[in-house]
């Protein structure tokens, strides 16, 4: 009764391992159901070789069974060792070529095996025991089967200690795994070595077959019980520890089986609590999340969670964890925090709204076009500025067709691309009922995100009342020169009469004192018409606007025949009036008339710390007495007109200009003018 009993045990151990193994088998998709199916196949053999060995007493039938039996033993422990590796998320370790090394011995042990009839390296001695109530197999052990038993069990201890001390610090819900596989490896061993040391109820019996049957139900337990292979219970890497998205696994059951640090602290709970319990109590206090949760595959929705300065948003979906054949074994639910991207877009539309409120609500004309010069965008005061209907229908409008003179478009574009940025640009439109407008336009290129230029933006301001009140101020100014010309003319005529009949007079009553009151009256009457003439040099003072002018240029026309002159401003341009000439020849002047002992001239420039430039024209003659150096610029000082260095002061403090003298008396005069940092300018920029 007890030998049939035990026969049967031994089927039904391999019978289990079996189950077990087509078990994995439909589900090796999953990475730790191969090694483990292929370590359940190969455990099967020892079971039911050893139940068919024990119904045998044929001696060549049991070494013939032993032979099968060790196809599959040699291959157990470095089946286990791979299980072991994969089941820990090591598999990197054995990859490739680096797992043939773990084959050869077993290998070899194979080929012993199959060849034990021809030499005694395997096992010899073989005898037929049947004193007891089994027919055993005795044989004496050789020195191959000697390295297998010592291989097999170096191996299955580095198992026991990889599972023991790789990522010790897992949760509770997968150390019950882990005390299952523990104790599932340790059984065969400890049977492996209790028949070794011949401690078997009966002799001859081993009881690892036993084991592996208690093996395969222990199995059992942790794949259909603990889901080892419904969610694979991986080592947790730190990728997805230190994710800053809160990530949650939800069994088919409804458990909470994993979850990272993220959503431990969103949720507020403890992992060692939620990990197996049920997610509707996990997720109890957080409602969206929990129905989120409960969603089908593929749904994806916004979330709020939180109050006041506490919410927070979260870009929520939720996703079937399925093997490769297509079975549910559980969900992924992620949360990604966008409460800065919302805050952000907040941001953003508060500032777009202003932006759209400046652009419909202002004044001056906005507009964008692309690089071939349409319009693409226009604010709607450039629809009431231009005359047309509304601003859509302005857009896809060729901006060169608003202009009187298409081609300055292209000179427009030309100053744009030397300076980058032009600002205060005349131009002059045409509307769409064919009405002018004296316009300024300040403009730039404006980028995409790139960097690459994709067109043009800027402001118009309408000028027209200024320009047209410009020119009735030009107008009035010009009939005031005319008339004024008329009376300088008709005045100096007169003058030249009474000039004249005084020098008669003078000649007429040489002698005193009629005639020291005739030279009086002569030098009077001659002031007065230097005066006069005087003013027909300066009747446009101020009346243009200023411009921006080359200083060699301007040095060159007001020079000319007059002393050598060492110029050293080229490419200096500054914003002056226009009058700039005559700055320049009223100081010539003054150098000839006063500098007695000058030879030559030398101009030159030097930069300020504070940005403003100096522009320095200096003399070799007498120069200035220190006590005339502020004097000389007041109206009417001087041995000539007295009017020269003052209006060459008046004409430069137009655009803010300074003059000063500062030369050293003896040596030379050196008159240095301060020009504003916002005056001046070089280069390419100069005209």
């Amino acid at each position: 009764m007890i030998p049939t009993l035990l026969i049967g045990l031994l089927f039904l151990a391999g019978g289990v391992l079996i189950a077990l193994a087509l078990y994995c088998h439909e589900h090796r998709d999953v990475a730790v159901a191969r090694p483990l199916g292929l370590l359940l196949l190969c455990a099967a053999f020892l079971p039911i070789t050893h139940a068919l060995n024990l119904m045998t007493t044929t001696l060549w039938l049991k070494i013939f069974l032993l032979q099968i039996r060790f196809l599959a033993v040699p291959f157990l422990a470095v089946l286990q060792l791979i299980f072991i590796l994969t089941y820990l998320r090591r598999e990197e370790w054995i990859q490739g070529w680096k797992k043939v090394p773990l084959f050869i011995i077993p290998i070899i042990t194979v080929i012993l095996a199959q060849t034990t009839w021809f030499h005694p390296l395997f096992r010899y001695d073989y005898l037929v025991d049947l004193s007891g109530p089994l027919p055993i197999l005795n044989f004496t052990n050789g020195i191959g089967f000697q390295v297998h038993v010592a291989y097999s069990h170096i191996l299955l201890i580095a198992s026991l200690l990889l599972l023991i001390f790789v990522q010790p610090e897992i949760h509770a819900f997968y150390r019950r795994q882990r005390l299952l596989l523990l104790a599932a490896l340790l059984l065969p061993l400890l049977c492996d070595v209790q028949y070794q040391l011949d401690l078997t109820p009966y002799p001859g019996l081993t009881l690892t077959p036993f084991a592996l049957m208690l093996t395969g139900l222990l199995f059992v337990e942790a794949t259909l019980r603990q889901g080892l292979l419904e969610v694979a219970p991986v080592a947790r890497g730190k990728v997805i520890e230190e994710m800053s998205s809160p990530m949650m696994v939800i069994d088919t059951r409804g458990r909470m089986t994993d979850m990272n640090a993220a959503a431990v602290r969103l949720l507020g709970t403890v992992r060692d609590d939620a990990i197996g319990s049920p997610a509707d109590s996990v997720l109890a206090d957080h409602p969206s999340v929990l129905a989120l949760a409960q969603a089908a595959s593929g749904n994806h929705r916004e979330i709020v969670l939180g109050e006041g300065a506490q919410r927070q948003f979260f870009d929520a979906a939720v996703d079937d964890l399925r093997t490769g054949s297509g079975a549910v074994i559980g969900k992924l639910v992620l949360l990604q925090n966008t409460t800065e991207r919302k805050q952000a877009e907040e941001a953003l539309r508060e500032s777009e709204k202003k932006y759209r409120t400046i652009i419909e609500n202002m004044q001056d004309l906005f507009y964008r076009t692309d690089l071939e010069g349409v319009i693409t965008m226009i604010s709607p005061s450039g629809a009431a500025l231009t005359g047309y209907g509304s601003p859509e229908e302005m857009i896809g409008v060729a901006i060169q067709d608003l202009y009187v003179d298409p081609p300055n478009r292209e000179k427009f574009l030309a100053a744009l691309r030397v300076n980058g940025a032009i600002s205060g640009y005349p131009q002059v439109l045409k509307m769409k009922d064919g009405a002018l407008k004296h316009v300024t336009v300040s403009s730039h290129f404006f980028t995409d995100a790139e960097g690459s230029v994709r067109g043009v933006e800027g402001i118009i301001h309408d000028v027209t009342d200024l320009h047209q009140a410009e020119q009735a101020l030009l107008q009035a100014n010009q009939q005031l020169n005319l008339m004024s010309s008329i009376t300088r003319h008709d005045i100096l005529n007169q003058l030249t009469v009474l000039l004249g009949n005084l020098s008669f007079a003078q000649e007429e009553a040489p002698g005193e004192p009629l005639s020291g009151y005739l030279e009086k009256m002569n030098i009077a009457a001659g002031t007065i018409q230097r005066q006069i003439e005087f003013t027909r040099d300066y009747q446009d003072l101020g009346v243009h606007a200023p411009e921006w002018q080359r200083v060699s240029d301007a040095i060159r026309a007001a020079t000319a025949g007059g002393l050598p002159i060492t110029d050293e401003t080229d490419g200096l341009a500054i914003y002056a009036d226009p009058m700039l000439v005559k700055v320049f020849a009223n100081l010539m002047d003054n150098t000839v008339r006063h500098g007695e002992s000058a030879t030559r001239i030398h101009v030159r420039y030097r930069p300020e710390e504070n940005g403003d430039l100096t522009l320095v024209w200096e003399d070799d003659g007498v120069g200035v007495p220190a006590g005339e150096k502020e004097r000389i610029f007041d109206r009417g000082f001087g041995k000539n007109t007295g009017f020269g260095l003052f209006l060459i002061r008046e004409i430069l403090a137009i655009t803010g200009i300074t003059i000063a003298e500062r030369g050293e008396p003896g040596t030379g005069a050196r008159f240095e003018m301060r020009v504003p940092s916002r005056a001046f300018r070089f280069g390419s920029q100069a005209v």
